[in-house]
């Protein structure tokens, strides 16, 4: 466990920062994360009030950032400081040097490659700091979009694995994909401000 003020580093591309959550983006997070069209492939549902957003970043981003892990990252769009989405990577089985890779980001900028650049920092930062062997992700069958993002930065598609998750009391179909530190193999350090 870090110590409760510990928070991962601020990362910069051309057009994204990424930054950890505090409690005063949530007014600003919640117009994106409000929309069933944002929620309609995510493990979480849209938010129906900004107290909602509010746990998100109390009970789930600053856990995890006491954990360590470099997740969830604010994305937010240069110059502007409010967040339109959030990605990062957690360990998945951290004895077997795996970790995973989530993001997200507001209808608004959908195919705008903002994610793309967003998660190819955070990757970044994951191969450097943390080591990871593998990093994975999961796509929610039907999410085309998503597993395009992915493979602009270079993962593979694994396979799926059928009725593997039950979500919103349906079984969906799960496709994995995944990059290895030999694929990823790039010496992009994010820039760390």
């Amino acid at each position: 466990m870090k110590p409760h003020f510990w928070r991962p580093p601020v990362l910069s591309t051309e057009r994204v920062t990424l930054r950890p959550f505090v409690n005063e983006d949530a007014e600003a997070l919640f117009e994106y994360a409000k929309n069933p069209n944002v929620t309609r492939f995510t493990l979480w549902d849209a938010h129906q009030t900004v107290a909602d957003t509010n746990t998100f970043i109390r009970d789930y981003a600053v856990l995890r950032y006491m954990e360590g892990m470099p997740e969830p990252y604010a994305i937010t769009l240069n110059p502007a400081p409010q967040p339109v989405g959030a990605c990062g990577c957690f360990w998945a089985a951290e004895p077997h040097r795996t970790m995973e890779l989530g993001y997200w980001i507001g209808e608004p900028f959908w195919g705008k490659g903002y994610v793309a650049e967003a998660c190819r920092a955070v990757l970044g930062l994951a191969f450097a700091e943390f080591g990871p062997e593998r990093m994975q992700a999961r796509v929610i069958d039907g999410n085309a979009a998503s597993g395009r993002v992915l493979e602009k930065l270079g993962f593979r598609y694994e396979g799926t694995l059928r009725r593997a998750l039950l979500r919103r009391g349906r079984f969906e179909d799960v496709r994995m994909y995944s990059l290895t530190r030999e694929e990823w193999g790039r010496d992009q350090k994010p820039e760390i401000t």
